[in-house]
This record gives structure tokens, sequence and C-alpha cells, in this order.
């Protein structure tokens, strides 16, 4: 493989490189990151997620010599990781070992490249990682590995010898959250040629903190310490003064005892590494290569904060991956084979997305697949696909696969068709109440069915995902046996109390929505998303031959789209017209206890950014336009008049800050038509990148490109690696699912 092959779609200089942190890990596998100054982080392989933590060693070194001088060594990374003004200094472990300065970084995701200099020596440093990712090969795209690619570019006129190092805690038991590393082992690795380590727990557990991890060189000669000869000096530094002393005098670290077993370690856990020599030819380049694999095959679902089994109960699952692998080498005795062919795949996968769609739009759409490989997803042990809306600190965010969140995102269905199934088949099975109400979250374990309150826009959106699925997969079959659950969710709309309770097309009751809020009376939002989930149910209903229910869902749709269209478009966009229920609410559909006379929160005559996202979804499912085409048009161009702002300097945010000062964005609601109520939506004041990419997504689809670009590059102005990180796009927690929206715009 050579260094020319990755594809590069984006480049970052050496001034935006601070918040890059690109996540390297399988679909539902755990994760590391690389960071935009070559910095190994973000170390999240386990049960939970921990961004920011990385082991006390997690380093790579290199020690240079050029002729007729003496050598000298670098830890390859920047400053920028060093807090400079702490209480004592920088520190940390290789704090004080002289560092390089960031060039830049270049990308395509899930290809990264971080460009080191040394200011002192004629030397530029490469590090690339890459994790494959294959459409429509999931197992291929989920392996739990990440590979290394090391390149010292020698700019000079004489030969240039150098050490590769990579330094290595032993953090088998450890997590950064709860710690137990005592009775570590590590031992040597061999493979294919390859030649390292494996760290592992002394004892098999059932436990998320017990696995393996191995990390493999291409060197078939590098020199690998189990741990360190200078194992024993501990405290004031003398580790890292030894680590210093030997690297510069011979040129390697030597294990502590390599002809006997390793012991198993005290608390602290063993530091390790692999040295690999290497000569740099005059003006030439040479490179090595590392491979980590990992395999830590237990879940605690009650410490992600997704368990809603017996307090007693045991919370441990295994991971889909552990089921194909025994262990870490075999990881690696799978991989390494493959690696050529597993790059390759993937780079044409990408490369097909770089040259056909502007940069702004390919690069969206491949960074927020990033939320695949993160702690936001994981697979549990027969398969079944499940995620948070996003990642908290060391929790998930939001659990439950959550219907109104994942309605959004058109990636797993795209690349992923069986995630998409499988997350759609565990709601129809495991989220369908008695009566047609969908769980908008799921329970874990599955089953449990502890929550029971319905969204109304997840319900619908679940609705027209099971039409895209018999689409995507042309299975009449698999449509003949789910469309029921479809069917009953649709009817749980007709019941006493429900969204349309009076079946006349239009939702009217309390209407529990994504903003975490219920809506009353008729509107856009959620009422678009019944036009969709009606005609999806009609054309489903058609494929199988339920002729009635077809033209009863036809019937409900051609009025309630009539209604919509005559009693909500203000003549420049779509508003919410606010009324009390003429019935109880079913309890399944809001969480207000009791419900106030004047509810708050309402969408009032505001423009919203969401009125049409329902169209969104039925443009994905080619249902045909909901509305009069005339009136999405003139909608949608009031939502960019109105929502989109060049800036933020007059904008009064009162809650979560996504775009500040000069940044640009599209705010949730505006209210061009008067004065903003006293409580307007609970989020309308921010900017959703998820909702953002949905908008554009239907800007393109209305012919609107200028506008969905100037969209799109608002979002990238924003995530521009010097203020916040290109591959993670919070809104509710790190690495949001919503924001998988952004591959909608590449279809």
């Amino acid at each position: 493989m050579s260094w020319e092959r990755m594809p590069v779609l984006a480049r970052y200089d050496a001034e935006h490189v601070r918040a890059i942190a690109m996540p390297v890990g399988g679909i539902g596998a755990g994760c590391f990151a690389l960071g935009g100054d070559g910095a190994l982080l973000d170390w999240q392989l386990m049960s939970r997620p921990h961004r920011g933590w990385r082991p006390p060693y997690a380093h790579l070194l290199l020690r240079v010599q050029l002729a007729g001088d003496a050598p000298r060594l670098r830890v390859l990374e920047s400053l920028h990781r060093l807090t400079l003004d702490a209480d004592h200094g920088a520190t940390g472990a290789l704090a004080g070992i002289p560092r390089m300065r960031p060039l830049g970084f270049e990308a395509a995701y899930p290809f990264g490249r971080a460009l080191l200099q040394d200011p002192e020596l004629p030397l530029e440093v490469y590090i690339e990682a890459f994790n494959p990712l294959i459409p429509e090969a999931t197992d291929d795209s989920s392996l739990p590995l990440g590979l290394l690619r090391v390149a010292l570019h020698n700019r000079s006129d004489a030969p240039l010898e150098a050490t590769l190092a990579f330094a290595l805690t032993n953090f088998s038991g450890d997590d950064g959250v709860s710690s137990d590393q005592r009775g570590t082992r590590t031992e040597y690795a061999h493979l294919h040629g390859w030649r390292g380590l494996l760290m592992r727990k002394e004892e098999a557990q059932r436990n998320p903190r017990w696995g393996e991890l191995a990390v493999l060189c291409d060197d078939p000669n590098a020199i690998v310490a189990r741990r360190w000869a200078f194992e024993a000096r501990r405290g004031w530094g003398a580790d890292v003064l030894a680590l210093i002393d030997e690297l510069l005098r011979t040129g390697a670290l030597a294990d502590a005892d390599p002809d006997a077993p390793c012991p198993p370690s005290d608390a602290h856990g063993w530091r390790s590494s692999i040295s690999t020599q290497l000569t740099a030819p005059p003006q030439g380049v040479a490179e090595r290569q590392f491979l980590l694999c990992w395999w830590f095959p237990y879940r605690d679902l009650r410490e992600i904060g997704w368990f809603q089994g017996a307090t007693d109960a045991d919370a441990t699952v295994r991971n889909y991956y552990a089921t194909r692998f025994d262990g870490a080498l075999a990881v690696a005795e799978y991989a390494i084979p493959r690696l050529s062919d597993l790059y390759a795949r993937t780079a044409a996968f990408v490369r097909s997305i770089m040259e056909t769609h502007d940069a702004p739009l390919a690069e969206s759409a491949l960074n927020c697949l990033a939320v695949l490989r993160s702690p936001t997803c994981f697979r549990l042990e027969d398969g079944t696909f499940c995620a948070f809306e996003g990642c908290s600190a060391t929790t998930g965010c939001c659990h439950g696969s959550c219907t109104h969140v994942w309605n959004y995102e058109q990636a797993t269905l795209a690349l992923f068709p069986d995630l998409h199934r499988s997350m759609l088949e565990a709601h129809l099975r495991f989220g369908l109440m008695d009566d047609g109400a969908q769980r908008f979250r799921l329970d874990l374990p599955l089953g449990a069915g502890q929550w029971a309150l319905a969204a109304a826009d997840g319900q619908m959106g679940l609705i027209v995902r099971v039409y895209q699925q018999y689409l995507r997969d042309g299975d009449r079959e698999w449509l003949r046996a789910h469309y029921p659950y479809a069917k009953r969710m649709l009817e749980f709309a007709w019941q006493p109390g429900s969204w349309d309770a009076d079946r006349d097309g239009v939702m009217e009751n309390a209407q529990h929505n994504t903003y975490d809020i219920e809506f009353f009376g008729p509107n856009p939002m959620t009422g678009v998303w019944y036009l969709a989930a009606l005609r999806a149910c009609a054309a489903m209903a058609q494929a199988i031959g339920d002729a009635e229910f077809a033209s009863e869902c036809q019937r409900l749709f051609q009025q309630g789209s009539a209604w919509l269209d005559v009693n909500l478009f203000n003549g420049d966009y779509y508003e919410q017209r606010i009324q009390m229920p003429a019935q109880t609410p079913h309890p399944a559909t809001h969480a207000l206890k009791p419900i106030p006379d004047a509810p708050p929160y309402q969408m009032g005559a505001g423009c919203l950014i969401d009125q049409l996202t329902g169209q969104y979804k039925a443009n994905r499912a080619a249902l045909g336009d909901l509305l009069p085409r005339e009136h999405i048009v003139q909608s949608l161009r009031a939502i960019y008049r109105y929502n989109f702002l060049p800036n933020m300097h007059a904008h009064y945010n009162n809650l979560r800050v996504y775009a500040t000062g000069d940044e640009a964005g599209v705010v949730i609601e505006s209210f061009p038509r008067g004065e903003r109520p006293q409580l307007p939506p609970v989020y309308w004041a921010e900017c959703w990148t998820g909702l953002e990419y949905m908008l554009a997504r239907l800007l393109l689809d209305y012919d609107l490109r200028e506008e969905a670009l100037q969209v799109v590059s608002a979002v990238r102005a924003r995530h521009d690696g010097a203020k916040r990180n290109p591959f993670n796009e919070p809104e509710c927690g790190s690495y949001y699912a919503r924001s998988m929206a952004a591959w909608s715009l590449v279809e």
C-alpha cells in the first residue's frame, strides 16, 4: 500500500487541528481517536464512553540521528496536548520530552492523516489511521481494530537513522473511570510476519473491563518489551528519565527478562513498547505500520445507563463482535491477510462519494459516519443493533434507539441495511404496546416494557421506515410479516384520545415529539409526518393486497393534506393552530401531569425548521409531495430566509449553544410574524446539525441548491478543527445520531 492511495477530501492547516479527534474503530466495537496533531486519544474500547481519556502511556516516540549528530528524541504529537498553565505546570507521561509541530491534518473519513514537522530537523512525519468502512459489508466494517501507518519523510541529502517506538500501558481492567489492573500480563505475539504484544488480564472475568489488546508492527525484527527493563523505577519521574536515557543511548526499549514468562502485574499494570528501527534515504521515505486489535467481550448495560431489568439482575451482556472472534489475536489473524483488500474497498467507496458530490456535502456525509464507530452504537450478542442518541462523559446519553431521533438518519438504511432492519425489528417486536402505541425508547433487556410514552413524530416516522426497508430489500415476505405492526401503529392514531381520534387526517390532540414537549392542536411538524405515514401505509397495503386499508389511508391522506394546506399555510410557511384537546388525551401520548389550561412551548405562528421533516422522509421513500409543491417551496424559502443567520451577534439563545459569534447556522424557530411567545418550544434558539442537514436535503430536493450549500457550509465552518471536532457533532451528547441525516445529502 502506498501513501498516495489514501483519499483526501478535507485539509486542515496547522491552526485548525486542536479540536480534531477522528474515531478509529468498527461499528459497535469501540474506538480510539487520532488527534489532529498525531496524538492517540479517546480510548473507548470497553463498555462505556470516556471521551478525553487515554492510558498513562499511549504514545508514539521517535529517536532520530543525523550523520555526525547526537541522537534526538521526540514525542509524535504537539504542545496542544499539554495543559501549560496547570497548577504544577504541564504534567502527565512524557510531558517534558520535546514535541513536534503540527503541519495540518488531511482526511476523507474513515481515513485521517496528521502531518508533523520539527523546526530543528529536516524531517516530516505523517501518521495515518484507518478502519474498514465498506457499504453492505457490515462484518468487515465492524472489526475491532485500527491501523496506524507512520511515514518519515527525510528532507535532507543524507540518510536518516531512526527508531520508532510505540509505548503503551497495559490498561486491561482500566477504562479511566474504574480501574483494577492487578494481574495484567503482557506477552509476545507473532503473526503473519508481524511482531508485537498481547495485553490481557490474568483471569477470565465476566466484566466489561476484562479482555485483550494486541499491538503488532509489520517489522519482523521489531524489539518488543513486554515490561520495561527499568519497570521497577517509579516515582518522581524515574521511569520517564529511564525511558529517555534508554532510547537516546541504545535506540530501543528492552524487555526486563526476555527469556522468562511475564509475571502478573501489580495494581499499576505493566508499561510495554514496540521499538522498530528504520532508515529514511536522502529525500526519501521510510514507513512502518502498527495494527491494534482488541477484544473486550462484555458490556455493562447498567453502567452505560440503559438497563430496565430488576435491581439485583445481572446487567452484563456479550458484545456481538466477541461472538465472531475468541480473542484479539483472532481479530489480527483475520485482518492482516485482508488489509490491502479492506483498504482498497474502503478507498473506492470514499472516492465514489468525493468524485460525485460537492465537497461540503461529501465531507458532512462521510464525517457523520463516525457516529456508527462511536460508543453511541453497539450490538447485543444476537446482533441486535442498539444505540443511544449520543454520548455523555462516561455514559450513553438518552437510551432506547429513540425513534424520533433515529428517524432522521439515512446512513444505516443506505449503507448497512441489515443494521437498519435490526433496529426496526426490535422496535416492532418489543416496542409495540397492546393498543398499538410504540414506545419511542426501547428497554433493555428487550421486552422489559417499562417505557410507556409514544412520540407522534417517532411513531409515524417508524411506519415510513418500515416501507423504506421494504423498498431497500425488495422482500415482499418480510413486508407481509411486518406490515401488521405498521398497520397497528397507524391505527393507534385513531384510538380515543389519540392524535387523530376523529379520523379526519389531521393530528389535533397531545403530540409528544422530538423537542421533548407536547404540541397541542394541528401543526405541520407532526401533521406532515402523519401524512407521510398514511401514504407509506397505503403503499404497503397495496403491495400485499389489503385494498380496503389502502383506500382508507389514501382517503385520510387527501383529506388531511387539503386541510393542513388550507388552514396552516399562512402565505409564507406552515404554522400551528394551538387548540386544547376535545377529549382527554390518551396516556401514552403525553408526559404532562396534569395538562395545563394554557400549555407552554407551542410553536404557534413561528417558522419552524422542522415543519416539513415528514416530507424529507417521504422523499427518501419516493412517496411524492405531501402538500402542494408551490407551498413546499415557499415554506423552504421562508425557513432559509428567517431561520438561517449569517452570524449570531444579534441572536439570543437561552439554552445550549452550538453556534455563536461570527458563526452562521439555522435556528430551530424564528418569529417573523410577531413577538416571540413567553415560552416558545424548549430548544427554539439552538442550531442542530441534524436538522440543518435535513433542511439542506429538502432544499436540494426542490432545486434550491445554492441555499442548501450555504446551510451545509455553515455547519462545516463551525466544525473547522480549531473550534470543534469535524468528526463529532453534538446535540444531546457527543456523536449524536441525528447528524447522520447528512448521508441523505449524497444519496
